[in-house]
């Protein structure tokens, strides 16, 4: 047996093995987390602990205040009547 140990980042669910590691091989893999990752970054699958307040705060989060704006006219245009 043989034990190769590397650092990865994963990305949508994704951890790339080095490519040394041939196709075909039976793989055993151990995940360790350094620390909790935040909710903002847990996808909503694992949304367990979460509040709804934690949910709803993060549904923003990267947007700029031009995305935000809302006009202050919120009625209906006059209608044209016939004449």
């Amino acid at each position: 047996m043989q034990a190769i140990e590397f650092e990865a980042i994963a990305h949508q669910h994704t951890i790339h093995i080095p490519d040394t590691v041939p196709d075909g091989v039976m793989l055993r893999v151990l995940l360790l987390l350094d620390e909790n990752p935040k909710p903002s970054e847990q996808t909503t699958d694992s949304a367990e602990g979460e509040t709804l307040k934690d949910l709803l705060a993060s549904l923003t989060e990267g947007l700029t205040d031009e995305d935000l704006f809302r006009p202050r006219e919120f009625g209906r245009e006059l209608p044209e009547w016939d004449t």
